[in-house]
């Protein structure tokens, strides 16, 4: 059997792993558009604010080798953007070549979203999401910088360019900083600390203009800021063009994929930031562009390509934020103020617990994370608590354990390994 893998994430890695584990014989071959060192073909994009930031070397951001892929025997083709996919001929196409597949796993990712306002693609405007994004960055010597977007990337962005001693400041466009990810309660808790560190953060304030080419300034609906460039952190969009016209999109752009992440194609399957599937909390159809749905997608995806059926049992948001020293996480639905059904504070941690009735639906936790395996499973299976025995999920140890995070800046790498 021929396996043709679109793309070269954590999904396609994650599916090269499983297919192995069950079929050592098919072949497999990896096309991905990104030009890299064939050494160290593959790292993490979750981890590049570190790189930024000096903690991480250019050698352990590269975290797979291409040992990797030569013990699996796979055949890597860097630098070749795909084109079509031809599910009649059962062809991948290419601007180099065309390759021939039995099944098809598309792990394509997805791609920064770029603000439709004058100047969004002027010199020094930039995105982060590639190495070569990171190097530009890393690279810019600008002592003014206009971090647009105050969810994950632009955080961590700012966070990694504060040893740089630039004049940073963020612009958000609702009225707090993370809100996709966090609580205004916990979100407020972080912005201070932005803000002690001499970060300025403008809320409710909407860009409208980037001026000059290389940058001068970004206008808001409220004033304009001097600057000499910006970092644009405002969302994905799903890479999914090349297969618009063979394959069933959702509303969002993303390849709409079953609980076996296969698509509308038989023989196709897809995984990662590039799908749209089922929310295990409400049963909504939407992206989860978030490391974790990655990596357990395209294992589900891999078992299923060579016949071992494995269920995918629902998009969950999770994310992880490391804010001087303390990790900040946040899973599920922890929005809405009334869903809040326990506190605790202890041992210097903070957890907040959101509920539908008896049933988790989010949590945030402050200075721990060795329980997200246990949050995700009880989410999930819809496990009934009892709010007025409920004391955190110390109460469920015997069914986990805590997990050992060496160094900061693999956190976000090794928390959902």
């Amino acid at each position: 059997m021929q396996i043709v893998i679109i793309g070269n994430s954590i999904g396609a890695v994650s599916a090269i792993r499983e297919i192995r584990k069950w079929d050592q014989q098919s072949s497999i071959t990896v096309i991905s558009r990104e030009v890299l060192d064939q050494k160290t073909p593959y790292y993490s994009p979750v981890v590049l604010p570190y790189y930024i930031e000096g903690v991480l070397s250019k050698e352990n951001l590269f975290s797979i080798r291409y040992e990797f892929y030569k013990s699996m025997n796979v055949d890597l083709k860097l630098g070749e953007r795909v084109i079509a996919v031809e599910p009649d001929e059962k062809v991948v196409v290419t601007e180099k070549s065309r390759y021939r597949y039995d099944k098809l796993l598309i792990a394509s990712g997805a791609s920064p979203r770029i603000l439709d306002i004058p100047g969004a693609r002027n010199k020094r405007v930039y995105v982060l999401r590639t190495y070569e994004d990171a190097e530009k960055i890393k690279s810019d010597e600008s002592d003014e910088v206009v971090i647009i977007g105050g969810g994950p990337v632009g955080v961590e962005s700012a966070i990694a360019l504060l040893k740089s001693k630039k004049k940073l400041t963020i612009i958000e466009i609702a009225p707090y900083i993370l809100s996709t990810v966090f609580s205004r309660r916990v979100s407020e808790m972080i912005e201070s600390q932005l803000v002690e560190k001499g970060i300025e953060i403008l809320k409710d304030e909407e860009p409208i203009e980037i001026t000059g080419n290389p940058v001068k300034s970004v206008k808001t609906n409220k004033r304009k800021i001097k600057c000499s460039s910006v970092i644009m952190g405002v969302g994905v969009v799903p890479n999914t063009d090349f297969v618009k016209d063979v394959l069933k999109l959702g509303p969002r752009n993303g390849i709409i994929v079953d609980e076996k992440m296969q698509t509308s194609e038989p023989d196709i399957y897809a995984c990662g930031d590039c799908v749209e599937l089922k929310s295990a909390i409400d049963g909504s159809i939407r992206p989860f562009p978030v490391w974790p749905n990655a990596q357990e997608t395209g294992k589900v995806a891999g078992a299923n390509i060579v016949g071992q059926e494995m269920i995918y049992e629902g998009g969950i948001r999770v994310n992880a934020l490391n804010v001087f020293e303390k990790v900040y996480f946040s899973i599920g639905n922890v929005h809405d103020e009334s869903k809040l059904g326990k506190m605790i504070e202890r041992d210097g941690i903070l957890e907040f617990y959101y509920f539908e009735g008896e049933k988790l639906i989010g949590a945030e936790i402050i200075g721990d994370v060795k329980y997200v395996g246990l949050i995700k499973h009880l989410i999930r299976r819809n496990i009934r608590i009892d709010l007025d025995r409920f004391k955190g999920l110390s109460d469920f140890f015997p069914f986990t354990a805590p997990l050992s995070i060496p160094h900061k800046a693999q956190e976000r790498v090794h928390l959902w390994s």
